[in-house]
Formats: structure tokens, C-alpha cells, sequence
């Protein structure tokens, strides 16, 4: 079974811990490419032609806000100015930064709002922080980490024997 076939199989709990775990691990990128910038990160919104500063905080947050299953910060309205200039390429970022940026929003809107949001699409944002190489085994640590024994749907049986 291919790990992307034994995650699917996870119920929706171990599936959030998964989602948790990945992101986690892709906001290692997000840090420390701000941590890299020599200056503040900034651009300019092309609509009204204004200046805007990146808060690299604000993935961090996300995820923060993603485990506790509620918005602490008001992260949701935070977001939707740089959300925005990335689509409108108004922000741009290296590929993998830009995945563990919206890998974490996605997690939250997921996690904290609801927003009907692919399993997969977290997933595969995470994952693709990384050199694909090593997707599957990066896959494969977060699905054994969160229980090396059980897999499948079986997380609402309790224990065995």
C-alpha cells in the first residue's frame, strides 16, 4: 500500500495529527527563510499601489491556532491581504516557502473555520516544502509517529486485547 493510500485510510483525527505533524515540519522552511532576510519582507499591493509588511509571524500563529482548533490571534483576517497578493503576484516567495505558507493557512482554515479543504492538498503542499525524494518517507515518519501500531480507521476502538 502506497503511504498516500495509508493515509487516506486514517480516520479524520489521525488524519489532523498528520496534518499537524507535516506542517510542522514545512514551517522549519518559513522560518528560517524569513530568519534569512536581511531586511523586512515587504511588496506592494498592484490594486491600490500601497506598501505592505509581510507578518512572518502570522504562519506561525496559523499553526498554533490549527492545534488549539481555535483562531488566537485573529489569524483568519490576518491573512487575507498576504493571501491575496500571492494570487495576485503581487507576493512572491521560493517555491517551497511559498508551500509551507500555504500549507499552515490551509491547515488553519481546515482546522479552525472548517473549510472544506482536501486531506490531500495539506498533504501535498507539506510535503512538497522537501526535495520529492523524500516525500514518501517524510509521509510515512508522520503516519508511524502518530501511532506505530495501528492503521486505519481503527483509532475509536480503544485498545487491543
Amino acid at each position: 500500500m502506497t503511504p498516500r493510500e495509508l493515509f487516506l485510510q486514517l480516520g479524520a483525527d489521525r488524519r489532523r495529527q498528520v496534518h499537524l505533524s507535516l506542517c510542522e515540519d514545512a514551517l522549519q522552511t518559513w522560518i528560517g527563510y524569513v530568519r534569512g532576510e536581511r531586511a523586512p519582507l515587504r511588496y506592494r499591493d498592484s490594486v491600490v499601489g500601497m506598501w505592505h509588511h509581510v507578518d512572518v509571524e502570522l504562519p506561525v500563529l496559523a499553526l498554533r491556532s490549527a492545534r488549539a482548533g481555535v483562531d488566537l490571534a485573529d489569524v483568519g483576517s490576518r491573512y487575507l491581504e498576504p493571501i491575496s497578493a500571492l494570487q495576485d503576484d503581487d507576493l512572491a516567495f521560493p517555491d517551497p516557502v511559498e508551500f509551507a505558507y500555504y500549507a499552515t493557512y490551509n491547515c488553519f482554515c481546515k482546522y479552525v473555520h472548517g473549510v472544506d479543504i482536501s486531506d490531500w492538498l495539506i498533504v501535498n503542499q507539506a510535503l512538497s516544502v522537501h526535495d520529492h525524494s523524500e516525500a514518501a518517507s517524510r509521509l510515512m515518519r508522520a503516519i508511524d509517529d502518530i501511532n506505530p501500531t495501528t492503521v486505519g480507521n481503527a483509532e475509536d476502538v480503544g485498545p487491543m486485547g
